[in-house]
C-alpha cells in the first residue's frame, strides 16, 4: 500500500472537511436556548438537514442516517478499505459483545454479523470461562485487528493513535481492577501489549494510593490527562473526566493530519473527525433538550477536529 494510491481521494476528502463543524459554530449553537433553534443552526452550511426535527429521537434517525452515509461514502472513495475499516472496528466489536450477551442468555440475536466477527462469537461463547474474561479476550481480539491493520496501512499517524488507544484502555482497565480489589495478576490477563507504556509501568505501581499512582505517570506523555482524570476518579468514581480528556488526546493528535497532502491518514482522520463531531451535536441536543447547564456542556463537549 502506498500514499500515492490515495492522492485522489485525499483530495476529494479536503472538500469534504471545509463542512465539518468548527468550533466557531459550536460554540454559537451553543449560546442558543431553544431545540428548533439549535437544530436549524446546524442545518446550515453542514451535512446535516435538521429543519423539520423536534424531537432527539428524530434527530438521532437524522444523524445516524448520516453516519451511515458518510461510511458509505468514504468505501466508495478509498483505494483501501482498511483506511475505513480501522475506524468502524469498535462498532463491530460492539454488536459481537452484544450478540454474545444475548448468546449466553440464550436469547436470539437480530443485528447480523461479518464472517470474522461469527467465527469469534463461536469462540467466545465456546471458553470455559466467566463472562468478564470472555469481554476481555474480546477486547484483546479488537486490539490486535487494530494493530494489525494499522502496520498494513504502514502509517505512522495511525500507529500513534493506535498505541494511545490501547495506553488509555489500559489505565482503564487497571483503575477498573483495583475498583473491584484485583490482585495485580488479575491486570496482568487483562493489559494490553503494543502501547507506549510498558506493563512494568502499570505493576510497579499498582498497588498505590490515588495521590502516588498519579505520580507514577508524571513523566509519560500523557502524564496530564492521568493527573486530572485520576482527580476527577478518585472523587466521582467514573470514567466520564478521563474519557474526555483521552478522547480530546486523540483529537489533538489527530490534527496532524492537516499537515499531511495524502495517504490514508486523510480519510481515517476525517472519519474520526466526523464521528467526534456526531458525539458533539448529541451532546448539545440531548442536554440543551433537557436543561442541561452549558458549564456541564462545554465540559463534555471536548476538542474539535476544525
Amino acid at each position: 500500500m502506498k500514499d500515492t494510491d490515495f492522492i485522489t481521494a485525499s483530495s476529494f476528502i479536503r472538500t469534504l472537511e471545509s463542512r465539518l463543524l468548527t468550533k466557531s459554530k459550536l460554540d454559537s449553537l451553543i449560546s442558543l436556548q431553544h431545540f428548533s433553534d439549535i437544530a436549524k443552526g446546524l442545518s446550515q452550511d453542514t451535512d446535516y438537514n435538521l429543519t423539520a426535527v423536534s424531537t432527539l429521537d428524530q434527530a438521532e434517525a437524522v444523524l445516524k442516517e448520516e453516519w451511515e452515509r458518510v461510511c458509505n461514502l468514504l468505501y466508495k472513495v478509498s483505494p483501501h478499505k482498511a483506511a475505513v475499516d480501522i475506524v468502524l472496528l469498535p462498532y463491530e466489536f460492539h454488536a459481537l459483545r452484544c450478540a454474545l450477551k444475548k448468546a449466553l442468555s440464550k436469547t436470539k440475536s437480530t443485528e447480523p454479523l461479518s464472517e470474522d466477527m461469527e467465527k469469534l462469537l463461536a469462540q467466545a461463547s465456546l471458553m470455559e470461562e466467566d463472562s468478564q474474561r470472555k469481554e476481555i479476550f474480546l477486547d484483546k481480539k479488537m486490539f490486535e485487528a487494530m494493530k494489525r491493520i494499522g502496520k498494513e496501512l504502514n502509517s505512522e499517524l495511525i500507529a500513534e493513535q493506535v498505541q494511545m488507544r490501547i495506553d488509555f484502555y489500559n489505565i482503564k482497565t487497571m483503575l477498573r481492577a483495583r475498583e473491584m480489589n484485583k490482585d495485580s495478576a488479575f491486570f496482568e490477563y487483562c493489559y494490553e501489549p503494543g502501547g507506549r507504556l510498558t506493563k512494568d509501568v502499570f505493576v510497579q505501581n499498582y498497588s498505590l494510593p490515588f495521590s502516588a499512582l498519579a505520580a507514577s505517570f508524571s513523566n509519560k506523555y500523557c502524564n496530564t490527562e492521568v493527573q486530572k482524570g485520576l482527580e476527577a476518579y478518585e472523587t466521582h468514581h467514573n470514567f466520564s473526566v478521563l474519557e474526555t480528556l483521552f478522547r480530546d488526546s486523540l483529537i489533538k493528535h489527530l490534527k496532524k493530519a492537516k499537515l499531511i497532502s495524502y495517504g490514508p491518514e486523510i480519510l481515517y482522520a476525517y472519519l474520526m473527525a466526523k464521528e467526534n463531531e456526531l458525539r458533539q451535536i448529541r451532546l448539545l441536543l440531548t442536554c440543551k433538550s433537557r436543561n442541561i447547564s452549558d458549564h456541564i456542556l462545554i465540559g463534555k463537549l471536548g476538542e474539535s477536529y476544525v
